[in-house]
């Protein structure tokens, strides 16, 4: 008999919340796109341009990927029912831990693409994330809603957590880049099922799972944040267009509170809000 076990599942609380919720990283990433679409670098010439197009084309492969397939059977000819079963869960495993890593790799490149554009001066993309940090300092409402929480959880899974303070997004893009190339090298731990006493597998990996969503979700956060400076600075500008908001979204208010938009909203004004989950107004 095969179960998958629900305990342990890692799910923050800005995933959860009633409204104002993070989205799943697949609608994340998706609206991501979008707005980079309605957007372009304005200094520099052929180089930068192609520099940001290029970037844009890994934003448009990370959204869409939707899918991976695996099948971690292994026939040996005699395997027993406990093994399919092991197998299957595995299997599931699987593709739900790799699509977030490979969704990581994708957005991984999209920021490299787009700090080597914005920041040419700056070595590293987490360099460039701090670098637009102390340009926002003074323009908090820009900021992507949660990045911080969602940094905060991510160091929470880090080996050396009692040793982190630094929770800032640049130190969080950091450690996300680490993820991706701890899996790159081998180095990061391949989870699998576990088979308790009374022949039940149970799903594991819940730690690893967490890790490769919230490191993709730290780098597309990162990006956007990233745009956000750059905006600021007059290096980047979108079209002159509304966001038409199809399902309605709840987005932050000037008062500390929140409002519900249902019909458009500025290009301009979505960057920071648009990673937020759609939903229904109060009745």
């Amino acid at each position: 008999m095969t179960s998958t076990h629900a305990e342990g599942v890692c799910l923050p609380s800005y995933r959860t919340l009633p409204i104002l919720a993070l989205a799943a990283p697949e609608d994340h990433i998706r609206e991501l796109t979008d707005w980079v679409e309605h957007a372009s670098v304005v200094h520099g010439g052929a180089t930068e341009q192609a520099g940001w197009q290029n970037a844009y084309k890994w934003l448009r492969l990370a959204q869409g990927l939707r899918t991976l397939t695996f099948d971690m059977s292994y026939d040996d000819g005699g395997m027993c029912a406990v093994g399919g079963d092991f197998d299957a869960v595995w299997s599931e495993m699987m593709e739900e831990w790799q699509l977030h890593m490979v969704r990581l790799g994708y957005v991984r490149a999209a920021l490299e693409g787009f700090a080597r554009v914005l920041y040419p001066d700056r070595l590293y993309p987490a360099a460039a994330i701090e670098r637009a940090e102390q340009q926002m300092s003074h323009h908090v409402e820009a900021w992507p809603l949660h990045v911080r929480e969602v940094v905060e959880h991510l160091v929470t899974h880090a080996p050396d957590k009692a040793d982190r303070a630094d929770v800032s997004v640049a130190s969080g893009v950091a450690q996300a880049i680490d993820v991706h190339c701890q899996a790159a090298h081998g180095l990061a731990g391949i989870p699998e099922p576990i088979d308790d006493a009374d022949m039940n597998i149970y799903a594991a990996g819940h730690d690893e799972v967490c890790v490769a969503r919230e490191a993709s979700t730290t780098v597309m956060l990162g990006i956007q944040l990233l745009l956000a400076a750059a905006m600021d600075e007059g290096g980047v500008a979108v079209l002159n267009e509304d966001k038409y908001l199809l399902d309605g979204k709840w987005i932050p208010d000037s008062v500390g509170g929140n409002r519900w938009v249902d019909e458009e909203m500025p290009y301009s004004e979505y960057l920071a809000v648009l990673h937020l989950e759609p939903g229904e107004p109060e009745l």
